[in-house]
């Protein structure tokens, strides 16, 4: 069970010392929690209600005390080991070539230097990145988000931002560059390369918000940018019209109140060229820091746009109180300590009215998962005691039932270790795995890129054709196969007068039965070659015996032929035989 105290390590960092006390009074429902649980977990629990407290409970009273409102600067990627920018290592790039991270540094020193002239505003990075805020230095280093939250509480931070550039996904793009419509040459997640038809545009701005925030700070601020961007003839992105709830990767899992704003998709090639706009730059950051100011007085009422704080402060006792009972669920989950987590989760559900319901309906969610995992582990445990044999075996199963209800987040990572000590009994050896990924993993370039070479074809192997727009047919394949001209002729009236074969229902009179019956008819179709992305099979004699349009295709050599990506066409090899 070592995983399972090391994995605690990580939130140690949230519990400078311990014997720490609570610094304010609690209601009941705090004090309650509390005794449920002990130890560090209990320690750990009285400093995230202490942060909480004194950060965003007392925000008015230390502004006014010449206190600061500290905002945490996460750098946007940066270099890796080798030294090389990640936005080229992981495909990050615009159209220009130029990497994400000469963007994100051009708009993060635009929005700290406004920051920075707000009296009221402190901001806080390490101290690398703070060099390249400041225009002292145009090289920095790769961060994990884990590092930033970590550094973002012992900074005393009440927010985290960083500052990205879009751009298409990895695994839907041509060479990391290419944001139009059309078929191209993209990668799925383990590398392979497939054939894929891109119909959409990518482009527009978003802010993700942090959906852990309980508070709905984060959310309020990213729907204020969006609502003041579009205002001002900025094109939102179309994924949640450009405020986007974000738990995906569980960015900022321990520090909620966050935001990643995505500037535009630098894949796109004339929103790059906006992107470098002195004009839609100044734009887009005046809007974030403006929003901001305005987040602020939404939800705090306080207004420190000025010389002085000035505003009539709202009661926000109930926002701290989620924001508190939400940290506490999380902490408790990554602590194994489901009736803890529980038991906040109770609390929160007392707080409930129209601007909270969506935040605590998500935490609920949460709630039953882990507690429908625990119960499916009780149930092995019982099992496992029983002095019936078969019920000990079947033990496991609950244990790998529970263990698969949590997903990869690393919220569940301790549950997760849990389960799977129940099932194994020790540990899997962590060397062996690794070494049998090695394994799986042989046959691909340090790319990733399947490392095939061309297989020769049968004539019968089905063959792959990418017909765009304005192409014509003859063309298309004559691209796919390099076949001779009366043998593309040939294909060609095959394929215009291809008829597709369809399986229908139909009501016919039967004879023998006396009545009408439904009965299964095959009936054959007309096949338009339109643009897009097609697989053609044929017989020995060069008829088309089927013919699919499809979205994506896998580039195997061994499943497929086509000369244009895989330089296997039997057609091409038998025209090569020919010449010599």
């Amino acid at each position: 069970m070592k995983k399972v105290y090391i994995l605690l390590l990580f939130i140690i960092f949230l519990s400078p010392a311990f014997g720490e006390n609570l610094n304010h009074e609690q209601n009941s429902d705090i004090i309650k929690i509390l005794n449920y649980c002990s130890g560090q977990t209990r320690e750990e629990a009285i400093h995230i209600i202490n942060y909480i407290d004194d950060t965003y409970g007392k925000l008015y009273e230390n502004l006014t005390n010449n206190g600061k409102f500290t905002i945490y600067f996460g750098p946007a990627h940066g270099k890796d080991e080798s030294g090389q920018w990640r936005g080229i290592t992981t495909n990050r790039i615009g159209i220009s070539g130029l990497p994400e991270e000469y963007y994100s540094m051009i708009y993060s020193r635009k929005l700290y230097s406004l920051l920075k002239g707000n009296k009221f505003i402190e901001v806080a990075a390490a101290p690398y990145y703070k060099d390249v805020l400041e225009g002292k230095n145009d090289s920095y280093h790769y961060m994990k988000f884990t590092d930033v939250a970590k550094n973002a509480y012992e900074a005393k931070a009440f927010m985290v931002v960083e500052m990205h550039m879009n751009n298409v996904s990895v695994f839907e793009k041509a060479d990391g560059l290419v944001n139009m419509p059309g078929i191209h040459m993209v990668r799925d997640s383990s590398g392979k390369k497939l054939l894929k038809n891109i119909t959409g545009i990518y482009s527009g701005f978003l802010t993700l918000y942090n959906k852990y925030d309980a508070s709905g700070f984060s959310q309020q601020y990213a729907l204020n940018i969006r609502n003041a961007l579009v205002a001002k003839g900025y094109s939102a992105n179309g994924w949640e019209y450009g405020a986007v709830g974000d738990d995906r990767f569980s960015y900022y899992l321990l520090f909620p109140v966050s935001v990643i704003y995505e500037c535009g998709f630098i894949s796109h090639p004339v929103e790059e060229k906006m992107l470098r706009d002195p004009y839609y730059m100044d734009g887009m950051v005046s809007t974030q820091y403006e929003m901001l100011l305005k987040t602020i007085k939404d939800i705090y009422g306080i207004d420190i746009s000025g010389e002085n704080v000035l505003g009539n402060p709202k009661d926000i006792s109930e926002k701290v109180e989620l924001l508190k009972l939400a940290r506490l669920i999380i902490h408790f989950i990554q602590s194994g300590d489901v009736d803890a987590a529980t038991e906040s989760y109770r609390a929160m559900k007392k707080i409930h009215n129209s601007a909270s319901k969506e935040y605590i309906s998500y935490y609920g969610n949460i709630i039953e998962r882990v507690n429908r995992s625990e119960s499916l582990y009780k149930k092995g445990i019982a099992l496992s005691k029983n002095k019936n044999a078969k019920k000990r075996s079947k033990a496991r199963q609950y244990f790998v039932r529970a263990r698969d209800c949590l997903n990869r987040n690393v919220m569940y990572q301790t549950l997760k270790e849990k389960y799977s000590y129940a099932i194994y009994g020790e540990r899997k050896n962590e060397n062996a795995i690794a070494e049998r990924r090695t394994q799986r993993n042989i046959s691909y370039s340090s790319k990733g890129v399947s490392a095939f070479s061309a297989t020769p074809s049968s004539i019968t192997k089905p063959f792959v054709i990418s017909l765009s727009h304005g192409e014509t047919l003859e063309h298309a394949v004559a691209e796919a196969l390099d076949a001779d001209q009366n043998i593309i002729e040939k294909l060609v009236s095959e394929m215009e007068n291809y008829k597709k074969v369809k399986v229908v229902k139909v009501k016919k009179y039967s004879a023998r039965k006396k009545k009408a019956i439904w009965t299964w008819e095959k009936i054959r179709e007309d096949f338009e070659f339109t643009p897009g992305l097609y697989v053609v099979s044929l017989d020995k004699k060069l008829n088309v015996i089927k013919a699919e349009k499809v979205s994506a295709v896998y580039l195997d050599p061994h499943r497929y032929q086509n000369q244009q990506y895989l330089k296997n066409s039997y057609f091409a090899a038998t025209e090569k035989e020919k010449d010599l």
